[in-house]
């Protein structure tokens, strides 16, 4: 790792230290062309000779900041007065390049007083941290896909940096918090390239969290694979599509995968997908009336917002998920945005598939007769029949004189397909090319949760979980480059609200 200490006084001729340089890589790549050198070999040092050419232009750049002086006392917009420190405090700062230390003079109201300006990070836009922005930019790029152990080793590989876990965690949860307030001002689209649908979709997806924060799991939620350990994250998903108008027989040909089915080709993509995953978080902690907010309120008060920007006049909105009722009870309290008659409810017909299977299990035990089963039955929901093929399965099941586990494998089947007849009138919504299917969540649930969160060992505390979804919701969405723009404008403008008293500052001038 590179490591410059600069004095703000000292001067040195840094062009001339580059040119020396440059010449000196020339000299080695004839060299190594003349050697026979692998291009392997004379890429790693090309590179690594650059970014110590970087290293230095970097460090020119902050020496030619000056000490930050601006007298002994200044005076802020809203009359206060501010002291110059008696001696310039050391800064430490990591750069792409490598890790620099200069010296500034900074003003506080007092001695003991918290400091009101530094100069010199007003000057340059950087952090309270310790790190540029776009080192945090760089260091999440491998965060974001893996592990932070990983992702340190990935630095030192590329930037030729050591960089600790809990640096790289620190940058994490401070970028989240950042995330979380872009998320929840995502840019509208243009309506002109909305689809003609606007979707509501909504899963949720356990986390593996450290013994001291780990829970049960609320009474609606399915008994994870690994019990006792986890934390519910509820995704939600707003997005629009065009309507895709398909038959019956062309879902079941897709759902069993026949060659007959229709061509992938054919079906619209989802347009911009605007995703986020919460945790249930407590509001007002230090207070002696906190408020915990579930997660499933605070994903769909986030999805509301979303529906309400997004929303046009005469637009349906589907609303589409699996059966988790607490998940629907939500959405009946907290999405208002669209008016009732314009609210299509949809059950995910995968989720309808898994329980039509279910039953044929039931019934059968060859797989081609339970395979036929499904296949039948799925076709008749398909086309409206869901009241019939609920009265034909019970039925059935009489006749068959099921009973013990087979029987209430029926009865619950039956039960939940009654319990959500509703919304499965999929012969309605395949007229009206809704979509039925709820790939999106499901794949947001393998994409921003699953891939990062559950790999081998892995365990969370709550708030390094929430910062890394933030930042992976944010990661997976197309505002990656907006959202680094939106956060380092909004950080300038509480971190350095004094900006202003710099600005008949010329440090270029002073080190002339």
């Amino acid at each position: 790792m590179i490591v410059s200490s600069s004095s703000n006084s000292g001067k040195r001729d840094s062009a001339i230290e580059v040119v020396e340089m440059a010449r000196d890589l020339q000299t080695y790549v004839e060299r190594a062309a003349r050697s026979g050198t692998a291009l392997r070999e004379v890429e790693g040092e090309i590179f690594s000779r650059v970014l110590r050419i970087g290293f230095e232009m970097a460090s020119e750049f902050i020496r030619r900041q000056g000490n930050g002086d601006l007298g002994p006392e200044l005076t802020t917009e809203s009359g206060q007065v501010i002291h110059r420190s008696p001696e310039p405090v050391e800064r430490l700062l990591r750069t792409i390049f490598g890790e620099h230390s200069f010296e500034q003079f900074v003003y506080s109201p007092g001695s003991h007083e918290k400091i009101a300006l530094r100069p010199i990070d007003a000057g340059m836009q950087l952090s309270e941290g310790r790190t540029s922005y776009l080192f945090d930019e760089f260091s999440q790029y491998f965060c974001v896909d893996q592990a932070f152990a990983q992702a340190a080793h990935g630095v030192e590989m590329v930037l030729r940096q050591k960089v600790s876990v809990d640096t790289l965690e620190r940058i994490n949860r401070r970028m989240g918090d950042q995330a979380a307030e872009f998320l929840d001002q995502l840019p509208t689209p243009p309506r002109k390239d909305e689809g003609e649908l606007l979707v509501c979709t909504a899963d949720g997806k356990g986390v593996p969290m450290v013994n001291e924060e780990r829970t049960s799991g609320a009474a609606f939620q399915e008994r994870p694979e690994r019990p006792g350990n986890r934390r519910m994250a509820i995704l939600a998903g707003v997005y629009s599509v065009d309507r895709y108008v398909r038959s019956a027989e062309d879902v079941v040909a897709a759902l069993f995968r026949d060659g007959e089915r229709p061509h992938s080709g054919d079906r619209p993509e989802p347009k911009f997908k605007h995703l986020r995953a919460c945790f249930e978080k407590l509001y007002d902690a230090d207070t002696d009336a906190p408020t915990l907010i579930s997660g499933p309120i605070e994903a769909f008060s986030w999805a509301n917002a979303e529906v309400e920007r997004r929303l046009r006049r005469q637009q349906p909105l589907i609303r589409l998920m699996d059966g988790q009722i607490n998940l629907w009870d939500v959405a009946d309290t907290c999405l208002e945005a669209a008016p009732a008659d314009r609210t299509v409810d949809i059950l995910d017909v995968l989720h309808v598939s898994q329980y039509v299977w279910q039953a044929a299990k039931a019934f059968y035990s060859a797989f081609e007769h339970q395979e036929a089963f499904a296949r039948n039955r799925l076709l008749r929901i398909l086309q409206g029949g869901v009241q019939q093929v609920i009265t034909g399965m019970r039925q059935m099941a009489t006749q068959r004189k099921l009973s013990g586990q087979q029987r209430r494998a029926v009865n619950t089947v039956c039960g939940y397909f009654k319990k959500n007849a509703h919304r499965m009138r999929y012969d309605e919504y395949l007229r009206e090319g809704y979509p039925i299917a709820t790939g999106v969540i499901e794949g947001a649930c393998r994409h921003l949760v699953k891939d990062r969160m559950e790999r081998s060992g892995m365990r969370w505390r709550m708030q390094g979980a929430q910062a890394m979804l933030n930042v992976r919701a944010v990661w997976q969405s197309s505002y990656w480059k907006e959202f680094h723009v939106q956060r380092m404008k909004c950080e300038q403008a509480t971190t350095h609200r004094h900006r202003a008293l710099i600005d008949k500052y010329n440090p270029v001038t002073l080190n002339a």
